[in-house]
């Protein structure tokens, strides 16, 4: 057998394997008809399911101290001791810096800055010898076992947006691990120059989310707790036509259906299907309504869940 004739005969199998397999079945007019050949394609199916499917929007920020508080000093004047350092815990009251007013000529007694609240200093914005005056804030200290994210949602999701909403958040520093935080506070305006709303949530105490981290947001803004769910892959929308294949034993029926939510790869079927319910996900391309069909994988929603998390992890 030549090359020629080796690569045809190649090229044959692969797009029988890929496209559909041939059934022959005996005509009814005996031995010397030709056998009629019946076209099925294979597919992938999965089945309908009912879970819980939640709509979010997608957002960044960064954690910051709750409590976070910029301390100044009363008078201009030198930094003359810096008793504190980054990351030191301070009671209310305690002596943070101290300023020296005097100027040439003229000797004044050095003005404690104190701390108004008790925390941990996040900054130090000076150093000894350096001028200060009353605009300057020298310190900031926090209360780091109250932590919030404040993030901006663009202008087109804030009436999406409400008190108490939860939300899903993660640090690639932190290990891509999920932690739950709810909506604390929405600013009452929107930036002119950003298009953006302010929004700070509350992050539920955990020991791997700290002030300063970059996080990602799910903010979720609805739940359907029985939703009928399909993969994303198995709806069609075709000339203003919305529809499924459903699996009818060893054919496909064309199903028309109507969808809602769209999260993770997974579509919310309001009409047209029942839990249990088996449809194509793969091999559709070349079907119509009553195709013949040969099953050749049927997916498992665990399966496609499980290659979910680990898309979002």
């Amino acid at each position: 057998m030549n090359k020629k004739k080796a690569g045809l005969i190649a090229s044959a199998l692969i797009m029988g394997m890929m496209m559909s397999s041939c059934d022959k079945l005996p005509s009814q007019g005996g031995d010397e008809e030709e056998a009629v050949v019946e076209k099925r394609f294979n597919v992938k199916t999965t089945p309908v399911i009912k879970q819980e499917l939640s709509s979010y929007i997608n957002l960044s920020g960064d954690v910051e101290a709750a409590g976070s508080v910029d301390v100044y000093p009363d008078v201009v004047g030198k930094i003359v001791s810096l008793p504190v350092s980054l990351g030191d815990y301070v009671q209310k009251g305690s002596v943070l810096t101290t300023v020296d007013p005097s100027m040439p000529g003229l000797n004044y007694s050095a003005s404690p800055v104190k701390a108004t609240i008790s925390g941990t200093v996040t900054a130090i914005n000076v150093e000894v010898g350096q001028t200060v005056s009353q605009q300057v804030p020298v310190v900031t200290i926090g209360d780091l076992s109250d932590l919030e994210i404040t993030t901006q949602v663009p202008e087109r999701f804030i009436y999406q947006v409400e008190l108490g909403q939860k939300a899903i958040v993660s640090s690639s520093a932190a290990g891509n691990f999920n932690f739950e935080s709810t909506v604390s506070e929405i600013a009452p305006v929107v930036n002119q120059s950003s298009r953006t709303m302010e929004t700070k949530l509350a992050l539920d105490s955990n020991t791997t989310i700290k002030a300063g981290m970059f996080v990602t947001i799910k903010l979720i803004t609805s739940t359907s707790e029985d939703a009928l769910t399909v993969p994303e892959d198995a709806v069609i929308i075709r000339n203003n036509d919305t529809f499924v294949y459903l699996v009818d034993g060893d054919t496909v029926k064309k199903t028309s259906v109507e969808i809602g939510k769209n999260s993770n790869g997974l579509m919310e079927i309001l009409y047209g299907l029942k839990e249990g319910d088996e449809v194509v996900t793969e091999g559709k391309t070349l079907l119509s309504d009553g195709a013949k069909i040969r099953v050749v994988n049927s997916l498992s929603f665990k399966s496609i869940l499980a290659e979910t998390e680990e898309d979002n992890s």
